[in-house]
């Protein structure tokens, strides 16, 4: 019955649109996509008139036009339940313009609202839409205001989080669209736009913003067709080969721990180049990715980053051939123990000492362990992530990990999740294995309702958000593993782990978007490959193939596929990233690098 109702529900969905209205015609978790020219340009001027008398010649500044632009690309997953709009929250000036392009319900007039825009508040788009003709042409003449920030939809209770400053241009200007819809196909095959913005940045200083966009659809694709699967591997094979290039360049700085430098980040970046390659099935005999290693190995190392990454290496470097196509199709259960030389053995009991050292010694270790960089008075969430993930490898590398080492990291999750966000949502699970066995028709996912809880970077008092709270679920999947090591785990501690995970899952489920960093919106445009990089780990440690009906793998992959360049390396964007760390970032989710650990579900 529910395959019949899936089948009427794709036939309704490809009826003829004169029988139920303007509606997009997307396959089933496909997707559209688009060949783009985008021009962004800015000047400043001493007044508006003067403003709206001139152009744009300049680069627009990253406040306030983010360097990395969401791809060109429309995923089924993003559409509401009439498949007329598009319901991902809005964060780049350039989603205005596909938001307003896209929405099929649009004709005579129309107003869209954006709220929460930084760094502007509320944004109102209003205007004149004329008549569909009859070669299925459209044209839009809009005006933009601004409006004061509303606080968070989600909970009000927030809008602490999100001061005056950080809304505190005042904008205006307009939009001029024309976009081409075919009917008979519903779809939006092109559409071009004009957006000029005057944002007046101080007195006396306003900023002119000039944006041109133009969309043109290059095809309709099913879920991870045989055209997805070959621009994937072509894209790990080039960008590991730009990794491998990097790693060759001897005067690279990119990998150097400087003399001045409180951090070994440099070879924490060096740990990461060469996790890339083993994952791209590199041989650890390639010449460039085993001098790579002899390096690292005698690098004096002491932030948990660089430990962390540098354990999960050496264990990757002894993983049977093939273990991740082996777990996924089933024929082995679980990850194998690694078999090391005695001299790296004792290599990787060093880093674990050290990694363990380094805590946040303002609690008890025996009770609640959280990671600093290099030990001291504080923690992250992110960097006690990395930490949870060096103890895994450790522990495959047959290194001893004590019980209470695994039960004091679960106790710092659960108390470092942030409170509820909103009331109880709908969870929707569906794990690789169940989507296996399914064997090709519509697999019934593990349902519940559930409050979502987020992580921030520290507090729980702190606002949520993607990132980190992907890197949060990452932890406690992993110390939900090691807790099940434990010959008599509390049942009770193991049944909050498992809500706690169930909670994360939720708000990932509830404010996911691959097109920016989900949840608060002062770090929409921050870390977008390490949210990317985080939810793989997160979904792929406990085997989640679908989540709240969206296939998080294949939209990621499509917008990373939009952002690689043609030396292979992918566009960074922002300071916060380099090129070196976006790329291994990009690589790792392409090639789903994380396994499954056991987690009893």
């Amino acid at each position: 019955m529910r395959i019949a109702c899936s089948l009427l529900a794709w036939a309704f969905a490809s009826a003829p649109l004169w029988c139920q209205g303007l509606a997009w015609n997307l396959p089933p978790l496909g997707a559209a996509e688009y060949r783009r020219t985008l021009r962004a340009a800015s000047s400043v001027f001493d007044s508006r008139s003067k403003s709206e008398a001139g152009k744009g010649a300049d680069a627009v500044p990253q406040q306030l036009l983010p360097e990395l632009a969401p791809g060109p690309i429309l995923c089924e997953g993003e559409l509401d339940d009439r498949r007329q709009r598009v319901t991902t929250p809005v964060r780049d000036l350039r989603d205005v313009v596909r938001a307003i392009a896209f929405d099929l319900a649009a004709s005579g007039s129309g107003t869209w609202k954006f709220p929460r825009m930084v760094p502007f508040g509320d944004l109102v788009v209003s205007g004149s839409v004329s008549a569909l003709d009859q070669n299925g042409m459209q044209r839009m003449k809009l005006a933009i205001d601004r409006k004061a920030a509303t606080p968070s939809a989600t909970d009000p209770k927030h809008g602490h989080y999100e001061p005056a400053a950080m809304f505190a241009f005042d904008a205006s200007g307009s939009l001029e669209l024309q976009r081409t819809v075919d009917a008979t196909k519903g779809l939006v095959t092109s559409f071009s736009a004009t957006m000029t913005l005057h944002v007046a940045e101080q007195k006396k200083r306003v900023r002119r913003i000039d944006i041109e966009d133009a969309w043109d659809l290059v095809a309709v694709r099913e879920n991870q067709d045989a055209d997805f699967r070959k621009r994937v591997a072509d894209a790990v094979r080039r960008g590991s080969q730009w990794v491998r290039e990097q790693l060759e360049d001897d005067s690279a700085t990119w990998a150097r721990d400087g003399k001045d430098d409180a951090f070994t980040f440099g070879s924490g970046r060096l740990a990461l180049a060469a996790l890339t390659l083993l994952h791209a099935e590199v041989p650890p005999t390639d010449p460039v990715l085993a001098d790579a290693l002899t390096a690292l190995h005698k690098r004096k190392m002491t932030d948990s980053y660089s430990l962390a990454t540098a354990l999960m290496t050496l264990s990757q470097q002894h993983a049977p051939l093939r273990e991740a196509e082996m777990v996924r199709s089933g024929s082995i259960t679980r990850r194998a123990p690694r078999t090391l030389p005695d001299k790296e053995r004792a290599l990787a009991q060093k880093w674990l000492d050290r990694l363990l050292d380094n805590r946040d010694t303002r609690v008890d270790p025996e009770r609640t362990l959280r990671f600093d960089y290099d030990g001291g008075k504080r923690f992250d969430n992110s960097v006690s992530q990395y930490g949870l993930l060096g103890l895994d490898a450790a522990a495959l590398c047959g290194l001893s990990i004590s019980d209470a080492t695994w039960a004091a990291s679960a106790d710092h999750f659960l108390a470092a999740q942030c409170p509820p966000s909103g009331g109880g949502a709908p969870l929707a699970l569906v794990t690789h294995r169940n989507l296996a066995l399914a064997a090709g028709t519509e697999p019934e996912p593990r349902t519940l309702r559930i409050a979502p809880r987020g992580f921030a970077y520290q507090e729980p008092s702190e606002p949520p958000y993607g990132s980190l709270t992907a890197a949060s679920l990452a932890g406690m999947i992993v110390a939900r593993a090691g807790m099940l090591s434990i010959e008599r785990a509390p049942k009770r501690r193991l049944r909050e782990l498992d809500d706690a995970i169930d909670a994360a899952f939720c708000w990932i489920g509830r404010e996911f978007t691959v097109r920016s960093n989900p949840g608060f919106v002062g770090k929409a445009d921050k870390h977008w490959h390490y949210w990317l990089y985080s939810l793989e780990r997160a979904c792929e440690l406990a085997g989640i193939a679908r989540l709240c009906g969206r296939d998080w793998y294949y939209e990621g992959a499509l917008h990373l596929l939009a952002q690689q360049q043609k030396s292979g390396a992918f566009k960074a964007g922002g300071g916060e990233t380099m090129a070196i760390e976006a790329t291994c970032f990009a690589v790792l989710f392409l090639k789903k690098s994380t396994l499954p650990a056991i987690t009893g579900k």
